[in-house]
């Protein structure tokens, strides 16, 4: 049995909200109970990327508060290596190191290492393959990083790859950035940092390269908590207002950041306006700045604005909309969301799209079903039928996390606790009515439900 799963994104808590542990019980109630109803002759669990989040942290922007390390010390600024996008230096290797030692020790990564080491213990031959997604890029680079995470899962049998093919279950399973142009290197390493040596975007190169949206997570989504949080302090207001903006990664689709900040800047916050307008300006800065920023901009000229690439994007923000004050902000991007929504929305889905093209392109016919994270949108499509009900199909293993996006009424947003889980059996599973061939199970849920 496969058991698959997504985008947990487990951080040091210092910027963003963890998933409860509880939910890692659910999980491990689920794994069991199909293991045993579907008489699996093994367990594979198989974790789709951005399980560990190494970039959404305020840890460079404490510790250059703190005076341990300037902001040219961070992984995208200095001079950037042509074959990873990052500053050469052994000390970026101790940062990651030092923000993965604060993930495992959070009670979320706690708990799930616990469900996989009793799953590793239970009757069952049992193995963990992690694909690394985006987020977690950096497990690429640096082995060390791999070994604490084996440390934690001591006997556990653990792969760490950036694809799995697993014919056994009809599975091809990847990320799923490397359909994202923001969330990919291929494209900036093969046209900025390393011309005349081209690489795949499935080669191993191409995966070892930063992409701007680790900078953007770091920089502008968690460089604005931190600033906020910074400047709000403690009190009931104050904290309602970051409490809010800890979950500004979970918003879907991303380019609605500006119409949800514009939206959730309410009477309740607005003796804040000054403080939020002067952290989202230092925010965008903070990308725009750096020397990875300033390199990605060479990747697409812009012609008219709302044009270019990711980093031209962030700048006609900062011209169009950014305003004087926060009160010319929101009326900037209530008059300009309209025209950015039209320019910058996804008009297809380009993760769909590279399902197909990945399956019209494969000949082993033992292929059924192609998993993708990264979107946090939990979805299945079929890519091909057959008359015995057999075929091929895509399905997104979304996320745990909240979901935030935009409600019907084009103005308000709104959000619910998610879980995807994908459970995929071989042959020799889940016989019961089976004429033959791997079968699936995809569940997915939401819940609504207002906590403390």
């Amino acid at each position: 049995m496969l058991v698959a799963l997504s985008d947990l994104h487990l951080t040091d808590g210092s910027t963003a909200s963890d998933i409860s542990p509880d939910a890692f019980r659910i999980l491990e109630q689920e794994v069991l109970a199909a293991a045993a109803d579907r008489e699996a002759r093994e367990i594979h669990l198989l974790l789709i990327g951005d399980i560990l989040d190494l970039v959404r942290t305020d840890y460079w922007h404490r510790r250059e508060r703190d005076g341990t390390l300037s902001r040219g010390e961070r992984p995208w600024n200095g001079d950037l290596a042509p074959a990873t996008g990052m500053t050469p230096s052994p000390d970026v290797e101790r940062q990651f190191t030092d923000i993965l030692r604060g993930i495992l020790a959070g009670a979320a990564a706690r708990a799930l290492c616990s469900v996989i080491l009793r799953l590793h213990a239970g009757p069952l031959p049992f193995r963990v393959t992690y694909v690394i997604g985006n987020h977690d890029r950096v497990l690429h680079n640096f082995p060390g990083l791999q070994a604490m995470v084996r440390a934690a899962l001591p006997g556990v049998s653990l792969t760490f790859a950036s694809h799995l093919r697993e014919p056994r279950y009809g599975v091809l399973a990847r990320h799923g950035h490397e359909w994202d142009p923001h969330c990919h290197g291929w494209r900036f390493h093969n046209e900025v940092l390393e011309r005349g040596h081209p690489a795949g975007p499935f080669d191993d190169a191409s995966y070892r390269v930063m992409a701007a949206g680790e900078v953007v997570t770091a920089e502008l989504m968690s460089g604005l908590v931190w600033r906020v949080q910074e400047a709000v302090g403690s009190d009931l207001e104050g904290a309602e207002l970051t409490r809010q903006l800890r979950d500004v990664n979970n918003l879907r689709p991303i380019h609605t950041v500006f119409r949800w900040l514009e939206w959730m800047g309410g009477a309740q916050t607005r003796r804040y306006y000054p403080v939020l307008h002067s952290a989202l300006g230092e925010s965008l800065d903070g990308v725009i700045e750096s020397a990875l920023g300033r390199r990605w901009d060479k990747l697409d000229r812009q012609i008219l604005p709302l044009t270019g690439d990711l980093i031209d994007h962030l700048q006609d923000v900062k011209r169009l909309a950014m305003g004087r004050t926060f009160e010319e902000f929101r009326g900037r991007v209530h008059t300009l969301a309209p025209l950015a929504d039209r320019i910058l929305g996804d008009k297809e889905d380009r993760y769909l799209d590279g399902a197909t093209r990945e399956m019209k392109n494969e000949t082993d016919q033992d292929i059924q079903f192609v998993f993708y994270g990264h979107t946090h949108v939990g979805k299945h499509e079929y890519l091909s039928g057959r008359p015995d009900g057999s075929g091929r199909l895509y399905v997104n293993t979304g996320t745990w996390l909240p979901l935030i996006c935009p409600a019907r009424d084009s103005v308000s947003f709104a959000s619910a606790k998610q879980m995807t889980m994908v459970f995929a059996y071989a042959a020799d599973e889940d016989t019961k009515g089976k004429s033959g061939g791997p079968s699936l199970d995809v569940w997915q849920g939401i819940r609504r439900k207002l906590y403390h």
